[in-house]
């Protein structure tokens, strides 16, 4: 008889073994990889940083270079030719030069500093769209393996409860079990036929979430492999993996840019309140002759340097005591923020370390309850066969079993995930 029933000792290994499908075959890597190519949101992302590149360099020959300006006029009439006419030898033409060389508010300094903090802003703004674009690609490709896999145990656990099924109903027939196990056992393999309707449903949809970064068909035929030996981690996480999620975390880097950016508008603001000194050089032509007549002589062209004083105190300073201390208060806020996002981080890391020590246990207590429950239905099915046990020890050995195979699929997916967010808050490219 014992022929006749499901030997599960393929049901640990059918969560730990692909399927043979003729289907595309994706590792974690390759797919985040194929991902990120399809991306139109990282597409949208590489733009936005090559349009920051651009300002910045167009910030920088604005801040150190002089600056350039060209002009070329007519008067088509005016009070001393009231003749509505163009005159070649009316057309005025000019060029000029301007060069800030020093603003004790603004710098050409300060505004390439500035510009460097808005360039390095973006590129992190890239690479904080490319680690979620990753988190995204890893979340949906173990979430297609997790529901193909529990499809391979429900079809199992289906054909496993058919047997048992017809076996029951034969030895109802033979008369050693009794109508109210023929009917528990037709009820759990109908039970099974729902279970593996809801486990293909969720791979279907899984399927197409999957495909979806590809930008392929959402039902095209896909197959991940994921290595299924536990992971080498040394446990406990070092502590010193703090310090380098403080130094290197994308968020905490962006927000420290944003928080030197409001030092320098803080400088800015609190100089522009005070005399504000600047010196500029500058140099002029007009009458260049490249249409009209041309001209040159005393004064043209014109050069000189410059100075200026400025002091807007407003009502004897008292509006600027008060911008002031609104800019004081400005930049207190962008530090407090960042010290609030540290402490957050701090938390966040010790917590996942406590999460993946957690993880790396029930991985490894679920990889022994696997093996032991796969031991003790081998063990039931041969006493079942000669009546050493009833039919309800049968049963519950085969739902510990499917439990404990679903519940080792789910931990791995859990594992591998709870590593890769880690990673993340480490700061590492965890596409690479």
């Amino acid at each position: 008889m014992r022929k006749h029933l499901c030997s599960w000792t393929a049901l640990a290994a059918a969560c730990l073994l692909p399927r043979p499908l003729a289907a595309a075959q994706f590792t974690a890597s390759a797919y985040v990889s194929a991902a990120l190519s399809a991306s139109p949101a990282m597409r949208a992302a590489e733009e936005s940083f090559r349009q920051a590149e651009d300002a910045y360099k167009a910030s920088v020959f604005d801040a150190a270079l002089p600056s350039f300006s060209f002009t070329m006029g007519e008067s088509f009439y005016d009070d001393l030719d009231p003749r509505l006419r163009v005159a070649r030898s009316a057309v005025t033409s000019g060029l000029s030069a301007s060069w800030t060389l020093y603003d004790s508010a603004s710098s050409p300094f300060l505004r390439i500093k500035r510009a460097r903090l808005d360039y390095e802003t973006a590129e992190l703004t890239l690479l904080s769209a490319k680690q979620g674009e990753a988190i995204t690609a890893l979340t949906r490709f173990y979430a297609l393996y997790s529901t193909q896999q529990r499809t391979v145990i429900a079809r199992m656990n289906l054909a496993s409860r058919e047997r048992q099924y017809k076996d029951t109903y034969e030895q109802f027939n033979s008369g050693t079990q009794g109508r109210i196990q023929v009917t528990q056992s037709e009820g759990d393999k109908l039970q099974s036929e729902l279970d593996l309707a809801q486990a293909e449903a969720d791979e279907t949809k899984a399927l197409m979430a999957f495909n979806e970064l590809l930008d392929a068909e959402p039902d095209a035929a896909e197959q991940v492999e994921v290595s299924t030996q536990p992971p080498d981690i040394k446990l406990p996480l070092p502590r010193s993996d703090v310090q380098r999620a403080l130094k290197d975390n994308l968020s905490i880097r962006s927000q420290r840019l944003a928080l030197e950016k409001a030092r320098l508008q803080h400088h800015t603001d609190v100089a522009s309140y005070y005399p504000r000194l600047s010196l500029g050089a500058s140099w002029s032509k007009t009458g260049l002759g490249l249409v009209g007549p041309g001209y040159s002589g005393t004064g043209n062209p014109a050069y000189g340097l410059s100075a200026a004083l400025n002091f807007p105190f407003g009502f004897f300073g008292v509006q600027n005591r008060v911008r002031k201390r609104e800019a004081d208060s400005v930049l207190r806020s962008a530090e407090l923020v960042l010290e609030d996002s540290e402490r957050t981080l701090k938390t966040s890391v010790l917590t996942s370390q406590s999460d993946i020590a957690l993880q790396v246990k029930s991985r490894q207590l679920l990889d022994f309850q696997v093996k032991a429950q796969k031991e003790t239905l081998d063990n039931v099915q041969s006493e079942y066969a000669l009546g050493g046990v009833d039919f309800l020890q049968l049963d519950s050995s085969q739902t510990k079993l499917l439990a404990a195979s679903n519940s080792l699929v789910s931990a791995i997916n859990d594992l591998q995930l709870a590593l890769a967010n880690y990673r993340a808050l480490l700061g590492e490219k965890i596409w690479e």
